[in-house]
């Protein structure tokens, strides 16, 4: 007599329910991706609370509305699915971290500068966490956020061009034809003569000089004005490292009789009052920073020049050294959130 087989039957409904209750769960991953998004956007919540209550040219203040009301959005959005899974919320920072009402501390260009600049950051963040998100309402999220970062973007690219503020990369005289390389002196070496930079090159070099032009006078601004004296002079160091970053990457641009991009730093003004706290400036050099280390590393994976990865080698190296000091301080003062942890299963068999 012919059986049916169960499987086919529908049968094994505790399995059927337990594949789908695993599928329903965040993974860590998921969680990882969500968790970072929510502090970085708290944090640029409070930025541009401070930002729209300063702000005087109205184009730029509908962009950086815009950009709030976005950043806003994505936080609701991570808590409804933080509470789909039971995962507690983060605190990240709040409004006791801004004081709106401290007297203006950078200049509107600079805001604009800002925006984009985080709006660049947030994108390769958000598509980093798609790629590991597995669960639809997710992967959903970050589909919609790197959509709206690219709105965020593309807004303030326009603002800045057509008020002249915007920094174009350096152009080159397009090649006749396609060429290969033909030997390995297209790599070079430390010392000697060197071939000309690879466009290639010269985009990331471009984004490294830009990264550390946005990093230096947001650094001035908090040495200016943090509260800690200890701070105040971890945030200057952070400046002279920014400055000297910027020298070395410009040197390669015009030494191959390329512009390199302008300096920002006349766009901070002399306020010492602090708009921030303490705890979020150094929250915000951690993330500055640890974006600079990231942008270097793809730089270094995609440079051909030895002498060139030489220097990022370098510039990671002592950026890396940076952050690593900024997370003690971030701890020493408790001001460092923790992100959810794997189960301590020693510590259940040790209890």
């Amino acid at each position: 007599m012919h059986q049916e087989n169960p499987i086919q039957q529908g049968y094994m409904p505790q399995a059927n329910a337990m594949q789908q209750e695993f599928k329903t769960h965040l993974t860590a991953s998921c969680v990882s991706g969500l968790w970072v998004q929510y502090m970085n956007a708290t944090l640029s919540d409070c930025m541009f609370q401070y930002l729209l209550a300063k702000d005087e040219d109205q184009e730029i203040r509908q962009v950086v509305s815009f950009a709030q009301q976005v950043t806003r959005s994505q936080i609701q959005r991570i808590k409804q699915i933080f509470r789909s899974d039971d995962y507690p919320i983060p605190i990240g920072f709040t409004v006791s971290d801004v004081n709106a009402d401290a007297p203006r501390l950078y200049s509107d260009p600079f805001f604009m500068a800002y925006v984009r600049n985080l709006a660049r950051l947030a994108m390769l963040s958000y598509c980093t966490s798609l790629t590991i998100s597995s669960r639809e309402d997710v992967r959903q999220h970050f589909q919609q956020s790197i959509a709206e970062m690219i709105q965020v973007e593309d807004q303030a690219v326009k603002a800045e061009q057509s008020k002249g503020l915007y920094i174009r990369a350096p152009y080159i005289s397009a090649p006749e034809t396609p060429e290969f390389v033909q030997n390995s002196e297209y790599m070079g070496s430390l010392f000697g003569t060197k071939r000309p930079l690879s466009v290639v090159e010269i985009g990331n070099i471009f984004v490294g000089v830009q990264n550390n032009i946005m990093g230096k006078p947001l650094l001035m601004g908090f040495a200016q004005t943090a509260q800690s004296k200890e701070l105040r002079e971890f945030f200057q160091r952070g400046k002279q490292i920014a400055h000297k970053h910027i020298e070395v990457l410009s040197a390669l641009l015009i030494n191959n009789d390329l512009p390199a991009p302008m300096s920002l730093d006349s766009y901070v003004t002399n306020s010492t009052v602090a708009p921030f706290s303490d705890k979020l400036m150094l929250q915000h050099t951690m993330l500055i920073n640890q974006a600079g280390v990231m942008y270097y590393g793809m730089a270094l994976a995609s440079t051909a020049r030895l002498d060139i990865t030489g220097n990022y080698v370098r510039l990671i190296a002592e950026a890396s050294e940076y952050v690593e000091d900024a997370a003690q301080l971030m701890i020493r003062h408790k001001w460092m959130e923790q992100p959810p942890l794997a189960v301590d299963r020693q510590a259940l068999v040790t209890h």
